[in-house]
């Protein structure tokens, strides 16, 4: 990582109350000498399925896709202040979901 990088997210991380010091020296001593293409990204490999597509894949009313995400069934994708709104839901769950009981169909 170039030095000024370094100086940027140091100011950056220090500037965040919410970041202990130890967990910002561990940080930046995992990032010591990496370069962009060696820092791995964890790309996300789900997809985002709406309400009402989660709800015609399982056979039930989109309200009850939320009741399966509140149970923890299903896993939505948040968004907002808080990560309150779901603005999608996982299609891997889904599937999974499915299989558990048993029903079969393309997530």
């Amino acid at each position: 990582m170039m030095t000024h990088t370094e100086t940027a997210v140091l100011a950056i991380l220090r500037a965040d109350p919410s970041v202990a010091p130890e967990t910002i020296r561990a940080g930046m001593d995992a990032l010591k000498g990496k370069t962009a293409a060696g820092l791995a990204v964890d790309a996300p490999t789900d997809r985002a399925l709406t309400r009402r597509q989660a709800a015609e894949i399982l056979g039930v009313k989109p309200h009850t896709v939320s009741d399966y995400a509140r149970k923890g069934l299903i896993v939505p994708f948040r968004f907002g202040a808080n990560g309150k709104r779901a603005c999608g839901y996982s299609a891997e769950s889904v599937r999974r979901l499915m299989e558990r009981n048993g029903k079969r169909g393309a997530a």
